[in-house]
Order: C-alpha cells, then structure tokens, then sequence
C-alpha cells in the first residue's frame, strides 16, 4: 500500500499549537514516504461548526506552507455514512438503543460506586423483538451502537510499540445519535477506509478510539484492511501541567500576529517529542529531509512559547534582504545598509514596523530625560555641526571628542545617545546607529529634545 495520510480537524474552534503539530507532522511523514496528505474536515457535527473556522484553518495550513493532494468535508459524505450503516445493521454488528441520557448517567454512576468500569450493560441488546416493537411504536427516540467482538485488538504502533487493548473493558461506542448524526468514531473510519489511508498518526488520547476503529474497520472491510498506527505523546506546559489545546494566546492566528515566521513554528512541531534536535531550518524542505518519525517517544515533550520566539530570532537574523522584501512589501525597511544594521535586533516581523517608525523623518523621542542628559546632547549637536559626513569613521572621532568634551564614556553616555535617537534602551551599535540617519536629522533629534520644555 502507497503511503497516505490526513489531517481531519473539525470547524468547531480556531487552530491551535495542537492540532498545528498533527498536521505538520502528517504532512512531513508523506513527503519523507513520497505519500499524499487528505485535509478532511470533520463537520458532522452541524451546530457547532462553523465557516469561519474551516476558512482559519485552511489559512493556517497555507500559512504554515501545508499543501494537500486532496481535500472534501465529511458533510459531502452523509449518503455514504447511510450505506456502510445499512450494511453492518445487515451483518447484525449494529443495534438500537433506547436509553435516555439520565439512565445512562445513573448506570455509569452505579457502575462506579461499585467499583466497576463504567462499560454499558448491553440493555438494549438484550430487548426482545416485541419490547423493541412497542417502544418504537411509543415513538421513543433511540440512537445506535456498534457491538464490539469480546477479543483482544492489537498493534504495532510507530511510537508506542507493540499496544494490546481488550475490548470487553470498553463500552459498544454510540456511532448515530438520536438526531440522526453520525459520530467521529463511525464516519473517520468510513472515511479512512474510501480514502485509502494508509497511516494514522494522531494524539495518544485517541489510543482507545484506535482500538474501537479497528474493530470497525475489520467490518467495514471484511477483515481485508489495515492502517499502521502512530499515537503522538501529548504536548504539557513547561511547568509539566496538563496542556490545554483551546488556550487562546495559543491561536495560530494570534501567534501569526506576532510577527513570528511560520518555520519557528513547523521547526518546533516537527521535533518536539523526539530525539531530534531542533534546527533552525528556513524552508520546509529542509525539514522534510531531517525529519524522522522513527526518533519519536511515548514522553510527554513540554512546550513553551519562548521556544519559538528563540527559534523565530534564529530564522530572521539568517534572513536576506531580498527574503523579508518579498514577505513585508511595502512595509519593508527599503534601504539596504540600514537592514544589515538592524537586521540583529529584529526579533519579530512586527520589529520593521518599529523601525521604519524610528528611521522616519517625524521620528520623536518619548523618553524622559535630565537635564544631565541633555548637556549631553547640547555638546553632541555642537560637535556634528562640524563633522561632514556621517560616515563610520567620522562617528568614532566624533564620540571620542565627546567623551573628552564631557568626561563621560561607555553605557553612561551611549545609553541616553540611543533613547535620544531611536527611543529604544538596546539596538545596534552606537556606529551604526549614527549611520543610519543623515547629519541633518542628527542635529533635528537632538535639538528637538532640547527644545521641547516637556522633556
């Protein structure tokens, strides 16, 4: 069998960190196999999907540089949900339910003040044709299950290794519900199985349904299909806690809105839970030829935001200027010479903007200074007047005749130099930020903080 894999969220939220590191390494493990990758959306559930979500999603996805060969809606596929279901009520596999959503609840809650697993006692199976009879013709509303084989199931999973789950700990899953929609557990397989898909690789939270599916699949199939497993460990918080998924300053939207670049984030996914170490790389590519699903444990890997803002600082400080020229536009800092300067102090895509601020010819300063300060800059405007031209070497001269003039050197004197010129405590160095500006617009700073009776 070819190599085929999906990535199928549902529409019922934005993406998050979560289902971000299933999709890209669903996508990876195709390309590293020359496989082909389905984006399926899960909208079974019609009141709370929603349009706007499938569209955030596929905005991700491009963003993220995620292609897919294939792509349909579980809504497109209701007619075929029907007829696998008539075929397994055919081979006896599928039965009705009638319990009420109360007496399931006080069940499960018997069950466990007993100390037993709260596994569903079968009830309804057990019905005779004519107590099944009088409760349809009551109209009572009824929902169906999937009768599980009393086996053990088992796989050789890629990350877990070798998994054996008896089924009889588990209850008949509840494929349609009383409304008549079909449920993950029933219409994924369906899909999975028209699809051709060859491996699943999702969370280790999915390790029961797995086993539930497969049951599902052999009848689906005949007992003539097989799908290779892979049950990525959970992501938890750095302190270890539990990782929520729906944290919203984790919205790949709100992320993107930080300026960071997509590959901080693919570089990160593709790595975390592995042995692997984490690069750098600028394109997908690059990580497509690294990554190895292979070096993958069962650990639980934590995550922390700082980690993709490090990695963000890496892949931007590797860029070239014709890189972010193309990216940002026309809001791109358009001289050369003053990226190279500050191309080491851009931590994030929203940074130019700062800058392209600073380097404007309105430019003010909103520090505060003292009046030390400013006998600082009083000197320093009395000293460009005479320089020619901002050049590196006249800059160097100029401030060892100003740290003569007014006996003060090092971060005493360049620290209010900077906040006076860019309003910023940290930046390039103080030779290349003079660089940047023209002699005119030098003095123009200066003076304007000397002028303004405010400061």
């Amino acid at each position: 069998m070819s190599c085929k894999v999906r990535f199928a969220p549902s529409p019922t939220g934005f993406m998050h960190i979560g289902n971000a590191r299933i999709a890209i390494i669903n996508y990876l493990f195709s390309k590293k196999n020359n496989g082909k990758f389905l984006f399926r959306i899960d909208d079974t559930d019609a009141v709370r999907s929603r349009k706007e979500y499938e569209d955030s999603i596929k905005e991700d996805l491009k963003w993220l540089g995620i292609s897919y060969n294939e792509f349909f809606r579980q809504s497109e596929r209701i007619f075929r949900y029907k007829e696998v279901m008539n075929k397994l009520i055919q081979k006896g596999v599928l039965y009705k339910c009638f319990e009420t959503q109360e007496e399931l609840d006080f069940k499960r809650k018997n069950a466990i003040s007993k100390g037993n697993p709260p596994v569903y006692d079968r009830t309804s199976l057990k019905l005779s044709n004519a107590e099944k009879k009088k409760l349809e013709d009551s109209g009572a509303p009824f929902y169906w299950r999937f009768k599980l084989p009393s086996k053990v199931v088992s796989w050789n999973d890629i990350v877990l290794g070798e998994i054996r789950y008896d089924l009889e700990s588990v209850s008949d899953p509840v494929v349609v519900k009383t409304d008549g929609t079909y449920l993950y557990t029933f219409s994924s397989v369906v899909d999975d199985f028209d699809s051709e898909i060859s491996h699943i690789i999702r969370g280790q939270d999915h390790v029961t349904n797995t086993a539930v599916q497969i049951a599902i699949f052999d009848e689906i199939s005949d007992y003539k299909y097989k799908v290779d497993f892979a049950h990525l460990s959970l992501l938890v918080n750095k302190d270890g806690s539990q990782f929520s998924k729906r944290l919203g300053s984790l919205n790949l939207g709100n992320i993107r809105d930080m300026g960071i670049d997509p590959m901080a984030i693919n570089n990160l996914l593709a790595t975390l839970g592995s042995s692997l170490d984490t690069i750098a790389f600028q394109t997908l590519q690059e990580l497509e030829e690294y990554f190895d699903i292979s070096k993958f444990s069962s650990n639980s890997p934590k995550f922390d935001l700082v980690d993709i803002l490090k990695l963000n600082k890496k892949i931007l400080h590797n860029k070239e200027y014709s890189d972010f020229e193309k990216i940002l536009g026309n809001g791109f800092i358009k001289s050369q010479k003053a990226f190279y300067i500050i191309r080491a102090n851009i931590e994030s895509y929203n940074d130019f903007s700062k800058w392209n601020e600073i380097l404007s010819n309105n430019f003010k300063s909103n520090s505060e200074f003292s009046n030390y300060e400013k006998n600082i800059f009083k000197k320093a405007a009395y000293l460009l007047v005479d320089v020619k031209e901002i050049t590196s070497e006249s800059v160097s001269k100029f401030l060892v005749d100003l740290t003569k003039i007014i006996n003060v050197s090092g971060k005493s004197l360049y620290m209010p130099i900077r906040k006076a010129l860019t309003g910023q405590e940290h930046g390039p160095n103080i030779v290349e930020l003079f660089c940047l500006f023209s002699k005119d617009d030098l003095l123009r700073r200066f003076n304007t903080i000397l002028e303004n009776p405010t400061l």
